[in-house]
C-alpha cells in the first residue's frame, strides 16, 4: 500500500506539472532519431497513468473535504516516526528507490489516515468483531530471545535452559540474530505490530514475566526461543476497543471488495464529474451499480 501511494503521487506530481506548462512543445529529450516534447510525454504518461493517478487524486481531495478535520499533524507524524523505526537505517535509501521525499511520503500518510477514517465512520463492529481483533492485539513488551535456523536446534536450547544453563550465554553462543545476541538476545519494545510478526507477539503474550517459551515459535526469520522480560498483560477486551478497531478498519483497508463499498459512498456524497472524456471511467470502481449497491451493506 505505502508503496503504491508512493509511486501515485510521484507519477501524479509529474503529470501536473507538464499539464500546467504552457510550453507544450518544448523538447524534453532528444535523439538522432528525433525528438520528444513535453506534449508527447504528458500524453503517453497520461495514457499509460492517467486513470490511476487521477483516481487517487479524487480520493484524496474528496477524503480532505470530508474527513481532513479528523487527522491532525500529530497522527501523521506518529505514523511516520512508526515507519522510520521499522526501516531503521535503511529508512533514508528506500525513500530513495522509491523516488519520493519525506514531504511526499507524510502526505500519503496523510492520505491512509484520511481512508481510516472515512472507513470507522461508515462500518459498524459488533462485540464479535471486537473479540476477534483482541486475539491479534497484543500489549507492547520486552522480551529476550534466540533466533536459530532450525526446530531441532531450538528444541535442544530449549532443553539446555530447562536444565539450568543461563539464556544470555546461549543467546551469545547461538542465536543468528547479530543485532540482539551479544546483549543476551534482548529486543526493543514490541507489540503485534512489530516486523517480528504476528505469530511472535501472539506467543510472547501468553508468557509472563521471567518465563522462557515451551516450545519454538516460528517466523518467517526461523525459530525463536523467547524469555519475557516485561508483559503487562492483555487485559479485558473492553479496554482496548480503541486499538481493536484500529485493527479491524486496518483489515478493510486491506481488503479490496470491503472497502470498495465503503469508498463509492463517500464518492457519491461528493458529485464527481470528470470532464476529460479520456479519463471518463476513472470513478467506475466505485460508481458502478455493483458497488454503490453493496455500499449500504458496508455500515452493518
Amino acid at each position: 500500500m505505502m508503496k503504491k501511494f508512493l509511486v501515485s503521487f510521484t507519477v501524479a506530481a509529474a503529470l501536473l506539472t507538464m499539464a500546467g506548462c504552457s510550453n507544450s512543445g518544448k523538447t524534453v529529450a532528444s535523439t538522432t532519431s528525433g525528438k520528444i516534447t513535453q506534449e508527447q510525454l504528458y500524453d503517453k504518461m497520461k495514457d499509460q497513468y492517467g486513470t490511476t493517478v487521477l483516481q487517487t487524486m479524487l480520493l484524496s481531495n474528496v477524503l480532505e473535504d470530508q474527513y481532513g478535520s479528523k487527522v491532525d499533524k500529530k497522527a501523521v507524524e506518529a505514523e511516520y516516526n512508526t515507519l522510520k523505526e521499522q526501516y531503521g537505517d535503511s529508512f533514508e535509501d528506500v525513500l530513495k528507490q522509491s523516488n519520493t521525499t519525506s514531504k511526499a511520503l507524510k502526505e500519503n500518510i496523510r492520505s491512509q489516515l484520511l481512508m481510516d477514517a472515512a472507513i470507522a465512520d461508515n462500518s459498524k463492529f459488533t462485540d464479535a468483531d471486537y473479540k476477534r481483533a483482541f486475539e491479534t492485539w497484543t500489549p507492547k513488551m520486552t522480551a529476550q530471545h534466540i533466533l536459530v535456523a532450525d526446530e531441532a536446534t531450538a528444541k535442544d536450547l530449549i532443553a539446555k535452559i530447562n536444565a539450568g544453563e543461563d539464556f544470555d550465554k546461549l543467546a551469545k553462543e547461538n542465536s543468528t540474530d547479530t543485532a540482539t545476541k551479544e546483549d543476551g538476545g534482548k529486543l526493543p519494545e514490541f507489540d503485534y505490530t512489530s516486523s517480528l510478526g504476528t505469530e511472535f507477539a501472539t506467543a510472547a503474550s501468553k508468557l509472563k514475566d521471567g518465563e522462557v517459551s515451551k516450545e519454538p515459535v516460528q517466523s518467517q526469520s526461523g525459530y525463536h526461543i523467547i524469555k519475557m522480560v516485561k508483559n503487562p498483560g492483555k487485559g479485558k477486551w473492553e479496554d482496548h476497543k480503541k486499538e481493536l478497531k484500529t485493527i479491524l478498519v486496518t483489515e478493510i483497508r486491506n481488503d479490496q471488495a470491503k472497502l470498495t463499498p465503503i469508498l463509492a459512498k463517500v464518492i457519491k456524497k461528493a458529485n464527481v464529474q470528470i470532464k476529460d472524456e479520456d479519463l471518463k471511467d476513472a470513478m467506475a470502481p466505485f460508481t458502478q451499480p455493483a458497488a454503490t449497491s453493496s455500499s449500504s451493506e458496508s455500515k452493518k
